[in-house]
């Protein structure tokens, strides 16, 4: 990694044990990893899904079927999913089989 970003071993290890801050300018540098700046500040505890090459319909449905399973905190255990998951699933489906 040390090289990737043009930075010394030493240094890397210091960033690594909380012993020095990067710059912004290194911050940017180590975004070549497909990792955005909040996750490398600390602020973003997730991983990152990278969209660049999605549709904007694909994009959308990502982010409903991320958003309806992070918030389904069910008051009961059921079998299967419900009517509103499978909409979602389908819509992926539909949506990353779509021949342009």
């Amino acid at each position: 990694m040390a090289q990737k970003i043009n930075k010394s071993k030493s240094l890397i290890s210091k960033y690594e044990n909380n012993q020095k801050l990067p710059t912004l300018e290194t911050l940017i540098d180590l975004s070549i990893f497909d990792v955005s700046l909040d996750f490398l500040a600390g602020k973003e505890k997730g991983k990152t899904i990278m969209v660049n090459n999605l549709t904007a319909s694909q994009i959308d449905i990502i982010n409903a079927l991320m958003k309806e399973f992070h918030s389904s905190k069910p008051k009961y255990v059921t079998r299967g999913l419900t009517t509103r998951q499978l909409d979602i699933f389908n819509g992926l489906i539909i949506e990353f089989t779509k021949i342009e």
